[in-house]
């Protein structure tokens, strides 16, 4: 044990001269404390550290030495004599170490580090008051300049704050930066808008060759995007002023209703229906929800995540109130019930469960005839649970469609089956190509959402501490869903594939991988899933064991053929290409069993359609 020993604490010593140790000591500890730093100006910033090197006297076995916060108490770092090394020096490496200061904040010519003074204690001996600041010479530190704007709802799509405008506060505004630097080819700078909805941001112009100016893409769910508020601003000089983003959102009343589930109906098992209601406008507005039950489910109020305010007979009431596309939460414009139904155990496989949902219609709505809905889901028996479905499904295992249509529907369902709730989920869609991707609108979702941009085709779904539970402990709560439209480019010529699926994110775990949902452009009125072979192609046999023949009618030597086999999930199996006679033999190899289709191309323009079955 040591003595004890009493002492009147003093600091012997104290610098803050650039580059010089610091010397204290205390009783049986000394200490020497040496900044150290350096300035890169290919990365426009500096790099200090502090560290400690400390010395204790008259120490044994199991001695400590402890450094600590001088405003918390929280302990920094520590260390056991395990030795019995006398005097046991100590050395603690990085200790303090600040990081990196970049250069716009230099003041003054230097980049200074100032953190908490600490304290070190071993045994009775304390040392109070360690000054840890350094003060780095940066003589020619990188230039930077200012971008300012200011963030707000233009309510007179004119693009100048003016009149009923709206400011927008606290929305971050960001700024990726390429350089040229040998160090480093990008960087970013961020600001907030303050209460008048201005923003002042400072981005680095040493080695900027340009860079971009955006807001969170989330903002792109409400509010289109205008040649006074595009996803991005590119610049290639500083400074810059007035880089306004003018969101326009129409002042038009239009409430939506619609329903979502679960999507999967059993006898006997239990599921939520979300019906909701949303207004794409931005002027509020209050009414009633109603939701019609089908005859052959169970309400129950208690175990429901929003019950209804009343209900009478088989039909359910909401109130909601101020509701508009600047509704405060995660997803800006819906009102969600979400009832706890049970299916009655007399309802069969094949069945099927109707509600309808209708939303009072308040003076001023431009369109009248969204505001009812109505949902019809099929029981079933065995599911994944974790699947995707697309509206209009079309017909045959292509899924084809019209080429008058113009938009889809799609709807991600997710469950939690693990043994724990999930706290937080995310859901990446990738659109295909042949989808607007600026047309994408979210329909409705079960439970609070962020939606964001990650690329240009690439949705992300974010649902932050969501805690969904796990099927085992709450079976009907332990679903979700997202929906939204897209709409399809113009023109896509006959034969044109949709296909979209998505992934699904349980906290850390892989991602599940939905079922890929198929849309063909079909020809004229559509291929229907019964028909084996377009007027155009024939096959013989079909279906076929080993080799079949594929014969072109009407074949025109002067033209350059090639045929494309594809699988029911869309995928490019094979491709024939210079074809010189009317009469293909074709050998299944390496095919499984299954049903394929074949589409004839002339000159890379699809001509026919057709399908092959193999057994």
């Amino acid at each position: 044990m040591k003595k004890i020993k009493f002492y009147v604490i003093v600091i012997l010593c104290y610098f803050t001269t650039n580059g010089n140790a610091q010397f204290y000591s205390q009783g049986d500890i000394q200490l020497m404390f040496q900044p150290t730093g350096s300035h890169d100006s290919s990365i426009c910033g500096s790099q200090i550290q502090l560290f400690y090197a400390i010395t204790i006297q008259n120490s044994f076995v199991g001695d400590s030495v402890q450094v600590k916060d001088m405003f918390n108490g929280i302990i920094i770092y520590q260390e056991v004599n395990i030795s019995g090394q006398n005097p046991w020096n100590v050395f603690a490496p990085n200790f303090m170490a600040s990081g990196f200061i970049s250069d716009n904040q230099v003041a003054g010519g230097f980049a200074n580090l100032f953190a908490p003074p600490s304290k070190v204690i071993s045994g009775s001996d304390t040392i109070y008051n360690i000054a840890n600041f350094y003060s780095l010479p940066v003589p020619n530190p990188c230039s930077y300049g200012n971008i300012t704007g200011k963030i707000y709802v233009d309510y007179n799509n004119d693009c100048v704050f003016n009149g009923t405008d709206v400011p927008l506060i606290s929305i971050g505004a960001s700024s990726s930066i390429t350089l040229n630097s040998p160090s480093v080819n990008y960087t970013t700078s961020s600001a907030y808008s303050d209460g008048s909805g201005n923003y002042n941001m400072q981005i680095q112009e040493s080695w900027m060759t340009g860079y971009n100016v955006s807001i969170p893409s989330q903002y792109q769910f409400i509010f289109p995007l205008t040649t006074c508020s595009p996803a991005y601003y590119n610049f290639n000089s500083l400074p810059q002023s007035n880089v306004d983003f003018s969101l326009q959102c129409s002042s038009n009343l239009d409430i939506r209703c619609a329903i979502g589930s679960n999507g999967i109906i059993r006898p006997g098992i239990p599921f939520t229906l979300f019906p909701y209601v949303n207004n794409t406008g931005c002027n509020a507005t209050s009414g009633v929800l109603k939701l019609v039950l089908d005859p052959n489910v169970v309400y129950d109020a208690a175990l429901s995540s929003n019950p209804a305010s009343s209900i009478v007979g088989d039909t359910l009431f909401w109130n909601y109130s101020n509701l508009s596309n600047l509704s405060n939460g995660m997803y800006w414009n819906s009102f969600f019930g979400g009832i706890y139904l049970t299916p009655s155990n007399s309802v069969n496989i094949g069945d099927t469960l109707c509600f309808q949902a209708f939303a009072d219609v308040p003076i001023g709505d431009v369109d009248n005839s969204n505001n009812t809905a109505t949902i019809c889901l099929p029981v079933v028996n065995s599911y994944d649970p974790n699947m995707k479905e697309v509206s209009p499904r079309g017909t045959g295992v292509m899924g084809n469609i019209p080429p008058t249509t113009t938009e889809l529907n799609y709807t991600i369902h997710f469950q939690n089956t693990g043994t724990a709730p999930a706290y937080n989920i995310s859901i990446v869609d990738t659109l295909d190509s042949p989808i607007q991707t600026a047309s994408l609108e979210i329909l409705g979702t079960s439970h609070a959402m962020i939606p964001q941009w990650i690329g240009t085709n690439i949705v992300k779904f974010n649902y932050y501490n969501i805690s969904l539970p796990d099927s085992t402990s709450n079976e009907a709560n332990s679903h979700g869903f997202v929906s939204f439209k897209v709409k399809l480019n113009n023109a896509l010529p006959a034969g044109t594939m949709i296909l979209n699926k998505a992934n699904i994110f349980f906290d850390s775990n892989p991602s599940i991988v939905t079922n890929t949902t198929t849309n063909t452009i079909s020809l004229n009125t559509g291929i229907e899933e019964s028909s084996d072979l377009s007027s155009g192609i024939s096959v013989y046999p079909n279906p076929f064991t080993e080799n079949t023949t594929i014969v072109i009618n009407n074949y025109d030597s002067n033209k350059t053929y090639s045929i494309e086999l594809i699988d029911v999930f869309g995928k490019r199996i094979q491709i024939i290409s210079s074809i010189s006679s009317s009469k293909i033999l074709f050998s299944r190899r390496s095919l499984k069993n299954g049903i394929y289709f074949i589409k004839v191309y002339d000159s890379q323009i699809l001509m026919e359609v057709g399908k092959l079955v193999v057994k």
